[in-house]
């Protein structure tokens, strides 16, 4: 095992950083199961439009072969990934629409701007060479735009449509896109999957197909979000029934408990009769005679009093 580059973190742990094992077989391996590549502490966040450094050259384009410098620096630099504002830029239009030489540079800004890596392929022959940061850039780029479509990627398709060597390579640019604040994504090792769970940095719109693509995006997002209301609706729904038969329980039972309670505590009058006893009044006072006459008749020392009285009378006699 060699040791690799990337830190992870467990998602029951997000603060507990484990080391990524590259085998010789060139395949990432992570220590513990089911992680996720953590993003640094200080990222840089990508810079958009004009507040990049790097246009305020703009004003110091002067001929063509400016114009195709500072697009190769653009396309060059590691923290810039959208181009709108150079595209439309009318010093660089300018220039480039009139040196039919370098208007290869124009369409390689293009491609920079809103196509991907088979698209360079394509027209290699008709586009200049790209410098190794300029690949890695393009690729990272073309991983956007398919994360747009799709939050899950299999290594396989990745591998074929960024034309990258092998799943060490693949991971390297997954987490570099990560570290670029260009998508959050994590690594399924075991499964060859690659789950995005969100683009961060979109692509430059620049024609009516990227028009039509925008559209599309914005109307699967928007019925994925209908989805999710009438999902937690409907549980709403669902908490609140239960929340009113737990209540309607609830004082059913309260309604029960204070019936018994006063009946427990109703105070005794003359006609209340112990049911256990078989009739005869709970209290002295309120019996009559010949209730306590039948009460020394049942009664074991009525018997036993009765007895003894007929024994005293035979010795007598």
């Amino acid at each position: 095992m060699q040791l690799g580059t990337g830190l992870v973190t467990s998602r029951a742990s997000p603060r507990c950083m484990y080391l990524a094992l590259t085998s010789p077989n060139n395949e990432i391996e992570v220590l513990g199961h089911d992680a996720r590549i953590m993003e640094p502490v200080a990222t840089e966040q990508p810079q958009h439009g004009p507040q990049h450094p790097l246009y305020t050259l703009l004003p110091l384009v002067n001929s063509a072969s400016a114009a195709a410098d500072l697009i190769v620096r653009a396309t060059s630099t590691p923290d810039l990934f959208t181009f709108a504002y150079l595209l439309h830029a009318p010093a660089i239009v300018q220039h480039l629409d009139s040196a039919p030489d370098k208007q290869q540079y124009m369409r390689l800004l293009r491609i920079f701007a809103s196509g991907t890596w088979k698209d360079y392929v394509a027209d290699a022959a008709s586009l200049p060479p790209l410098s190794e940061a300029q690949t890695t850039k393009l690729k990272q780029l073309s991983l956007v735009s398919l994360a747009s479509k799709s939050h899950t990627l299999a290594y396989a398709r990745l591998l074929d449509d960024l034309a990258l060597s092998d799943t060490r390579a693949l991971a390297s640019l997954v987490v570099s896109c990560i570290y670029a604040n260009l998508i959050a994504a994590t690594l399924d090792t075991r499964q060859q999957l690659v789950h995005v769970s969100a683009v961060i940095a979109g692509r430059d719109i620049v024609d009516t197909s990227d028009v039509a693509r925008l559209r599309s995006v914005i109307d699967t997002w928007s019925a994925r979000c209908e989805a999710t209301i009438k999902a937690l609706t409907a549980e709403a729904q669902t908490v609140r029934r239960a929340a009113l038969k737990e209540s309607k329980d609830v004082r059913e039972y309260n309604r029960t408990v204070d019936a018994i309670n006063k009946q427990i505590r109703r105070p005794l009058t003359k006609d209340t009769k112990d049911i256990s006893s078989g009739g005869i009044p709970v209290s002295v006072e309120d019996a009559t005679p010949s209730d306590v006459m039948e009460v020394d008749d049942e009664s074991p020392r009525s018997d036993t009093s009765a007895s003894t009285k007929k024994r005293k009378q035979g010795i007598r006699s």
